[in-house]
Formats: structure tokens, C-alpha cells, sequence
């Protein structure tokens, strides 16, 4: 028999390493495990083959990719859910709808979860670090500045928190709802937005119509700011506009930034046709880029933001 001796510094060292290893495997939690101390928390559990999609970012857990509920009584509308594979082990957590196609928005996935346990099945501390990572995101991006005080804070799916919409328009922020879950924490989410340097009013804009298919009506619904104005002045890319509150979607298409930068880029002794161009951010960036010639159908609200963007230039 072949009898090895290892030094006994080596025999120690790897002890406290299968030790340690072993330790870390059984100290983990799993978001099972939390669950297990929330009573009453209700498991859908997807169809066989339907998990994938939602591991790969989709949030939106439509009602066909659903095989069963299980708890009781069942989950309603804003109650906090796990969502499971077809051998019951969840994928994730997310906000129920009893009313909608999309019967969960999902919040947060497995890994994340175990991850960063102070978020998991915390809707309220999720929001927080949600924000926190999306101001920090805009703020590397160099958002706001002074060429550009118009952008999008929350951009729904792309911030992960689907049905939320934020744009920033100087020191207003409009805040577009078209989920349950948005309107039902509305006070969370405009306190984060309050902690904001410089935001002074809040503009809720909710999705009248796409809200109604989720099951709540909210047409008498009045602003909470009585003290907001109809109209601000904004700049982007160098460009003053003059943005309606009431206007189309946020009031801005803020989202369309980059987009207006390149037409600037490329449009020297160019003719440009802008159609549909609503407050003229095409047609604007390709007259700043030197385009010979730029049309557009709303040409009376182009020339007005133009004008003013002169002025401003002068001022200063």
C-alpha cells in the first residue's frame, strides 16, 4: 500500500478550503428559501418550454404561457408573486394582474435575487435601487448637461421596470404610466423622483386606455401639482424647444436624442423633408447641420423653436 505523506501546512490549507467551500454551498439562499418566510405567497408556474424567454429579459409573463396558480386564496391584482418552471422552482418574482394579458411583470430573476437579498420580493427597495442605477447610468452618459437638459430617466424595459416611463424636461419630470403596478406605487415612485437635484414638478401622464385593459379606470384622475405649468423650455444638443405638457406621449420624444444628433451629422447642403415632424427636432438638427434647404409640416412651431434657439445663443 502505497502511503503518502503531504506537509502539514498543505493538509491544513486544503481542509479549510473544502471547509470554506462547503460552508458558502450551505449558506446560500435561495429565492425559495426567502419565499418560505413570506406567508401567503402565491407560485405561477409556466407551461413546459415557456421559461426560457423570460430568463432571457423578457418581463412580461402573458396569461398562455401560464399552467397553474397555486396558493389560497389566490393572488390579486398587486400582490407580489413567484414565477416557477414546470417542476415548481422559481425563476423569478414579480407583480400579479388578475385583469390583464400579462398576467405577471416580472421584477427580478433568480441569480439577481439571491444576489442582492435586501430587493428580493421588496418591491419598495427594489424601486430605490432601480433609480439609483438609472440616474448613475444618465449621469455617465453626461445627462443633464448644459446642451441637453431633455432626457429619458426611465426608459421601461430598458431600466427594468416595465409600464414606467420617466422624461426630464429641465425641472419638470413627466412620468407616463401604462401598468397597474406603476399606478399603484405612485407615491414610492414619485418620492424618488423628489430626491432629485434640481426637479421642482411632477407631471403624471398616465395611459388612460392601455390601463383599462389592466383593469383599473382612472379618468377622473386629477394632477397631484396644481402648481404645473402648460409649457418649458428645454435644450437639446445645443437646440431650444419649447415642450407641451399636454402634447404627444411624454410631451417630448425624448428618446429620439441620438437619432437627431446623426441627422446633424449628415445633413450639410442637404434638402430635408420633415414629415410628421410634431415640434421639429429633424428638421432643426439639419438646419444646424447646415442642410441648404428644410421643410416641414408643423413649419410655424420649426421657426418659433428656431428663433429662440438663435436668441438664446446670442444671450450668451
Amino acid at each position: 500500500m502505497l502511503a503518502i505523506q503531504l506537509p502539514a501546512r498543505l493538509v491544513v490549507r486544503s481542509i479549510t478550503s473544502f471547509s470554506s467551500t462547503s460552508t458558502t454551498a450551505a449558506t446560500a439562499t435561495t429565492l425559495q428559501e426567502i419565499a418560505a418566510t413570506r406567508k401567503g405567497l402565491a407560485k405561477v408556474v409556466l407551461k413546459k418550454g415557456k421559461t426560457q424567454i423570460f430568463r432571457d429579459g423578457s418581463p412580461m409573463v402573458y396569461s398562455g404561457a401560464v399552467d397553474r396558480i397555486i396558493g389560497r386564496p389566490p393572488p390579486k391584482t398587486g400582490d407580489i408573486v413567484l414565477v416557477a418552471d414546470g417542476l415548481e422552482k422559481p425563476i423569478g418574482w414579480g407583480l400579479y394582474n388578475s385583469v390583464s394579458m400579462f398576467c405577471v411583470r416580472l421584477m427580478q430573476l433568480e441569480e439577481e435575487a439571491t444576489r442582492d437579498l435586501n430587493c428580493a420580493l421588496d418591491m419598495e427597495k427594489l424601486l430605490e435601487t432601480r433609480f439609483d442605477a438609472a440616474i448613475e447610468l444618465r449621469r455617465s452618459l453626461g445627462l443633464p448637461s448644459v446642451d441637453t437638459t431633455a432626457y429619458r430617466l426611465i426608459n421601461s424595459e430598458g431600466d427594468r421596470l416595465s409600464g414606467l416611463i420617466i422624461d426630464v424636461f429641465g425641472d419638470v419630470a413627466v412620468v407616463a404610466s401604462s401598468a397597474a403596478w406603476v399606478e399603484q406605487y405612485k407615491s414610492v415612485i414619485e418620492l424618488h423622483i423628489r430626491t432629485m437635484k434640481n426637479i421642482k414638478h411632477i407631471k403624471w401622464r398616465p395611459s388612460i386606455d392601455i390601463l383599462k385593459e389592466e383593469g383599473l379606470d382612472i379618468s377622473d384622475q386629477t394632477d397631484s401639482d396644481s402648481s404645473m405649468l402648460s409649457e418649458v423650455k428645454v435644450m437639446e444638443n445645443g437646440i431650444c424647444y419649447n415642450v407641451s405638457l399636454a402634447g404627444q406621449k411624454t410631451g417630448f420624444y425624448a428618446d429620439q436624442r441620438e437619432n437627431r444628433r446623426l441627422i446633424s451629422l449628415i445633413s450639410k447642403d442637404q434638402k430635408v423633408l420633415d414629415v410628421c415632424c410634431y415640434s421639429g427636432g429633424f428638421a432643426l438638427n439639419a438646419a444646424k447641420g447646415g442642410a441648404e434647404y428644410v421643410s416641414g409640416k408643423t413649419f410655424e412651431l420649426i421657426l418659433h423653436h428656431l428663433l429662440w434657439s438663435l436668441l438664446k445663443r446670442m444671450s450668451v
